[in-house]
């Protein structure tokens, strides 16, 4: 079977955190969407996903499987039954039925089917993916299925965040073999058996591991250093250390450094919160630098839903807790702080002036004291980046810069408008 993980257009109502990455590698729970879709199907794989992207997923993801453009269909002419899977799905393996046709939750395709003998036929005049389904869904029909969960705003990744990790959790427990915690000083409060820690993991003295509300999983070359508490459910990635504070329900991707307290947030990896502060139901994207005593505000002051921007818009998420999204490449001062429902746009540059910086800051600003500096290259934010990517041992490839430039000449109006925005509320 081939099986094609695709993006749709509500990939823009994900933004930022999808601006410079496909949709499918945002991180909920323990893994990344398309980690929980191939953990659950088996096949030949393809990856689709916007033109702009393609260089930088075929870096990463090409080890995985093929990678083309959306209106590459040509791929899916394989002689194989066909698996199209919306890339936003928080894949359940109890809702997938190989029946023809496309499965439809709530008003969203999740997946289609089409057998090997129907493929031509489907593909005939299409031009994209979304075409495929469009065909698919006239020809083939099309079912519904109750509880599938799909990602349509960034809110939606810290929502299902917990639910996701504990099903994460209970998937890598049977993955590899893991050991007990154990050794002088480390104390476990609830089961044993739900701490599982990799055979290269270190942990100090002076930690508590506390399953008590769910499982922990310490992975692969991780560190926890003294006077740490961990509080499950949490997972605690690869080559990532916790460098003292309370880390509760919360998801660490690979090579963070992270201390402090930190609450139901999600890690996308390589990012450091080392210093004291509090991140909470939050989602922080890579290579993101939090200054000394960096803290989100998740809780309004009225207990009310908190508002977020997305696509443009100030919406209203529904949630009571809710903290800070900040993209890639994104570092802030000492003593920042952010309101409930922030959102800090890739490659961005903040400096406090004692005020909670604006609800929404576009991708690759430099926001200093309360002003924007509209005249920094974004070789320079290059050039930051590669800095900080080298202290842990990686660089940044061509394609990469190739798609930083292109997005920085992109966003150029947008970063115009909130400076013009700016000017009329110091003035107006």
């Amino acid at each position: 079977m081939l099986v094609a993980v695709y993006e749709d257009d509500s990939e823009k109502f994900l933004r930022p955190l999808t601006l410079a990455r496909p949709v499918y590698t945002l991180r909920c729970g323990a893994s990344m969407l398309y980690e929980k879709i191939l953990s659950g199907v088996e096949g030949h794989i393809v990856f689709y996903v916007r033109s702009m992207l393609l260089d930088v997923a075929r870096e990463r993801l090409g080890g995985i499987g093929e990678v083309h453009a959306l209106d590459d269909v040509k791929a899916l002419m394989r002689g194989e039954d066909l698996l199209l899977v919306n890339g936003r799905w928080l894949f359940d393996q109890n809702l997938l039925k190989l029946e023809d046709g496309v499965a439809i939750g709530d008003v969203e395709p999740v997946y289609a089917f089409i057998r090997k003998n129907d493929i031509k036929r489907i593909l005939i005049g299409c031009r994209n993916v979304g075409d495929v389904l469009e065909r698919a869904e006239r020809e083939l029909g099309a079912h519904g299925i109750e509880g599938a969960r799909l990602v349509k705003y960034p809110w939606d990744l810290v929502r299902y965040h917990r639910l996701e990790l504990e099903r994460d959790l209970e998937r890598l427990r049977w993955l590899k073999p893991w050991v007990r915690p154990g050794g002088e000083g480390i104390y476990v409060v609830g089961d044993r058996e739900d701490v599982m820690v990799s055979g290269s993991a270190k942990i100090y003295p002076c930690v508590v591991l506390d399953s008590t509300s769910g499982p922990i999983i310490i992975d692969d070359d991780a560190v926890i250093f003294p006077h740490s508490y961990i509080v499950g459910p949490c997972y605690i990635g690869r080559g990532s250390w916790i460098v003292g504070g309370r880390i509760t329900s919360s998801s660490l991707g690979p090579v963070c450094r992270v201390g402090g307290e930190v609450e139901e947030t999600i890690f996308q990896g390589f990012s450091n919160k080392y210093h004291a502060g509090f991140v909470g139901h939050s989602y922080i994207g890579e290579w993101v630098n939090l200054g000394a005593l960096t803290t989100t505000s998740d809780l309004k002051n009225d207990y009310g839903p908190v508002r977020a921007p997305a696509a443009g818009k100030l919406m209203d998420t529904g949630m009571i807790k809710l903290g800070a999204f900040i993209g890639d490449h994104t570092k802030t001062g000492i003593g920042s702080l952010l309101s409930t429902g922030s959102m800090i746009g890739i490659m961005c540059n903040l400096v406090t002036s004692g005020e909670p910086y604006p609800k929404y800051v576009p991708p690759f600003t430099w926001y200093v004291k309360g002003r924007v500096w509209d005249w920094v290259d974004v070789n320079r934010m290059i050039e930051a980046a590669e800095r900080m990517m080298a202290r842990r041992g990686y660089g940044m490839s061509e394609a990469e810069k190739k798609l930083y430039r292109r997005l920085y000449e992109e966003t150029i109006e947008e970063r115009r408008r909130f400076l013009e925005n700016l000017l009329v509320g110091r003035h107006g």
